[in-house]
């Protein structure tokens, strides 16, 4: 009865375990319908700070404050004031985000990625509350999972992976950014392509440049870092290496290769990885999505060794556990959870 009345606690065990059997339902569905299992994996993140609308929009609401000069501050480029205000209207901050959210989706995404069905879940970063939206994707153009499937050979099968990547998605790991090794690099208010929007930039290989230098490189922190209580050197949870010593965050980061590869993750997910040969701290991204969107906005393919038309219910099982995963959510043995209701119940 405990597990049964948890379902609708937000943030409970048995929630997100109830979660992950909606997420393998709605699979199950477009499998059912012939749509193929989802080929891939997206994340946006809110750059609050930055957006010239999302700034207007906050001029408005201090102006109708009574807060002028505040809002004269915002209109002069104030990076401070802006900071300030999306700290003090942050509804306004998330509507912002939703609904440029759904009308990407309904554009940049469906039409130039060739997105035909998608699951969302918005997420808000523990400790910081920034807004996320991860999406679970199905291509429309889904060939090159039956020429995966028919690849006899590794090195058969990552030539198919490489090609859907850049002719279908515009993925690229292989930028030479400025300062990758910089951790304490920030981009400046005024400069970074942060802060215009996609028609003011003309140079379209030097803002894809700017923008992966300014939001879409990775240094670990307390975040990514898994923590322990043996001192021991911890795991960045989104493969960027294990720390060299313990607490101290020198994580070796993404090797440099001159090909693309495929493995197999500590979870025993399948990844695959585009070549880089400058940078070890970019993130993988479509440069499509990240000059559209103009903010961090990671992408991952989703592959199955199993036949796509037939996939084995174990790898789709594995993909929403990763889904669920990827947002930090655990469950607990069922033990260890009716132990902490019944805790909460008695508190």
């Amino acid at each position: 009865m405990l597990r049964y009345f948890s379902r609708s606690i937000k943030g409970s065990d048995n929630y997100w375990r109830v979660r992950t059997e909606d997420l393998e339902s709605w699979v199950t569905h477009h499998i059912a319908r012939g749509r193929g299992p989802p080929t891939f994996f997206i994340t946006f993140s809110c750059a609050e700070n930055w957006w010239p609308d999302l700034k207007q929009l906050m001029v408005q609401l201090e102006k109708q404050a009574g807060n002028e000069k505040h809002a004269e501050d915002l209109e002069k480029g104030d990076f401070d004031a802006m900071r300030k205000s999306v700290k003090k209207y942050p509804l306004f901050v998330n509507a912002f985000f939703m609904k440029r959210a759904k009308s990407f989706m309904g554009t940049v995404v469906e039409e130039a990625m060739g997105i035909e069905h998608y699951w969302g879940r918005v997420e808000f970063a523990p400790g910081r509350g920034q807004i996320h939206l991860h999406i679970i994707a199905i291509a429309i153009y889904r060939a090159y999972l039956d020429d995966f499937y028919r690849a006899k050979t590794m090195q058969e099968k990552e030539t198919v992976l490489e090609k859907y990547a850049k002719d279908h998605l515009d993925l690229s790991a292989d930028v030479n950014i400025g300062h990758d090794n910089d951790r304490y690099y920030r981009p400046k208010p005024g400069e970074s392509p942060l802060s215009k929007k996609y028609c003011q930039c003309v140079d379209k290989a030097e803002d894809v440049r700017l923008l992966a230098q300014d939001c879409m490189c990775h240094h670990c922190t307390k975040f990514c870092l898994r923590d322990n209580k043996k001192n021991e050197p911890r795991t960045c949870r989104v493969g960027f290496g294990d720390e060299e010593h313990w607490n101290a965050q020198d994580t070796p980061c993404m090797p440099l290769r001159d090909k693309s590869v495929t493995f197999t993750d500590k979870k025993g997910i399948n990844q695959f990885r585009m070549e880089r040969t400058h940078s070890v701290r970019v993130v993988q991204h479509s440069k499509t999505l990240l000059r559209g969107w103009r903010a961090n906005c990671d992408i991952q393919l989703l592959l199955y060794f199993s036949n796509p038309n037939f996939p084995d219910i174990g790898e789709i099982e594995d993909v929403c556990k990763y889904v669920v995963a990827y947002t930090g959510k655990k469950n607990f043995t069922t033990q260890q959870e009716k132990s902490s209701i019944q805790n909460l119940i008695s508190g």
